[in-house]
């Protein structure tokens, strides 16, 4: 066994560890694997930061290299027993970390091999199977997940069984699919072993008007300490979510994600209303907020704070853009107006907006802009910042376009 080896079977020891990882990336260097060792340092280091730092934005968009070798690193990981497979993003903080399993009890029968090889701290279960739960929730292995997903959702009895297991120490997010789950479900999940401990929670519930968890978050008298709250797709109305962004569950949150729910601009004045202290991302893709609710949005108390808006496919007018860039101080960083129709007007509306020059990404892509619009931001003073400007899907003339590569160069996609 030489030094690397060594270090790797140290990391798998210590998986939290990111000095250890540092230190296994130096030694793959000097072996000669450069380009390996350059890929484990990044994300180490952009485990660390939100996707509106500039670093995460250039690994994102431009870092081709690092990029490339994950996904030629994806083809070369080795297969996985049968009814397991590694998840779409298999690496955490550069080693192979995420793994899909069909059901528990196929977990289980791998995991002394798995963890025996791999610094698995994510598991995604496609089928929750009452049946497989007190074996699973016994397993040991579980002590070493930050992340579980249970893909199709789960009932009642399944939650309770596996929530409450002792072995979930470093358990911090914990995604729902909405296939199977229901009231008793979020109440099994409220009550449970782990959910204090929980930093990140994503829930679908296909329940109409807003399901049981919003109601079940807004109640509790001590939450966990949230950073992260995916709400999207859960049928919230504006009559369900006031009480949540009233209530102690909000005070901690960083990024929410309430796209994909009918909020129109009631719930926009909903969220304008709340207090919000820590948000820093939020996303309201496809929520029909209407240009009143983008107006309303802009006077929060939180949206100077804001670094990321994700506005996508709400059919606003150019007026929203306008607004937008009128709404005094910000430090918005990502805006995403794609699949809005916002037009020249709107474009040069945002091109000009003085609280904007700190955008790094902006995506307008799809949102009928002509040439005159796309002029505006290739004059602008305000966008010099950019690191990505997405204009895809516009009809605009090769003179243009031109005038766009010559500013923007390879931070505008066309």
């Amino acid at each position: 066994m030489n030094d690397r080896d060594t270090l790797y079977r140290a990391v798998l020891e210590n998986p939290d560890d990111d000095t250890l990882r540092l230190v296994y990336a130096d030694a793959l260097e000097e072996g000669g694997d450069s380009r390996r060792a350059a890929f484990v340092r990044a994300h180490v280091e952009l485990a660390r930061v939100p996707e509106y730092e500039p670093e995460a934005v250039q690994a994102k968009y431009h870092n081709q290299k690092k990029k490339a070798d994950g996904g030629r690193w994806i083809t070369e990981l080795p297969p996985l027993p049968e009814g397991l497979s590694w998840a779409r993003d298999p690496f955490r903080r550069g080693l192979p970390g995420a793994i899909q399993s069909r059901d528990g009890a196929t977990f289980v029968a791998h995991a002394d091999d798995l963890f025996a090889q791999y610094p698995i701290e994510s598991l995604e279960l496609k089928g929750a199977r009452v049946a497989d739960m007190a074996e699973l929730a016994a397993c040991g292995w579980l002590g070493r997940l930050r992340s579980l997903s249970l893909v199709e959702g789960a009932g009642g009895p399944t939650l309770r069984r596996l929530l409450d297991s002792n072995h979930f120490d470093r358990l911090t997010e914990l995604h729902l699919g909405a296939q199977l789950t229901t009231s008793p479900a979020i109440t099994a999940v409220v009550r449970s072993r782990v959910f204090d401990q929980l930093t990140a929670l994503s829930v679908r519930e296909d329940r109409q008007g807003g399901g049981s968890l919003v109601g079940a978050l807004a109640r509790l008298a001590k939450p966990p300490r949230l950073k992260k709250l995916d709400l999207s797709s859960n049928r919230v109305t504006d009559a369900a979510l006031a009480p949540l962004l009233a209530s102690a569950a909000m005070e901690t949150v960083e990024e929410l994600n309430l796209s994909d729910n009918n909020l129109g601009a009631e719930g926009m004045e909903a969220l304008a209303g709340a207090t919000l202290p820590n948000l820093r991302s939020l996303n309201l893709i496809r929520t029909r907020p209407t240009g009143a609710g983008v107006y309303a949005l802009t006077g929060a108390s939180f949206f100077p704070e804001l670094r990321s808006l994700g506005l996508g496919g709400n059919n606003l007018p150019s007026a929203a853009a306008e607004r937008l860039s009128q709404a005094g101080r910000t430090n918005l960083r990502i805006l995403g107006l794609d699949g809005n129709r916002l037009g020249g007007r709107g474009a040069a509306a945002l091109a000009g907006g003085e609280n904007l020059s700190g955008l790094l990404v902006l995506d307008l892509a799809e949102v009928g802009i002509d040439d005159d619009g796309a002029d505006a931001l290739t004059q602008s003073a305000r966008l010099g910042g950019l690191l990505y400007l997405n204009l895809y899907g516009n009809t605009l003339t090769a003179t243009a376009t031109a005038r766009l590569r010559k500013r923007f160069g390879d931070r505008v996609f066309l």
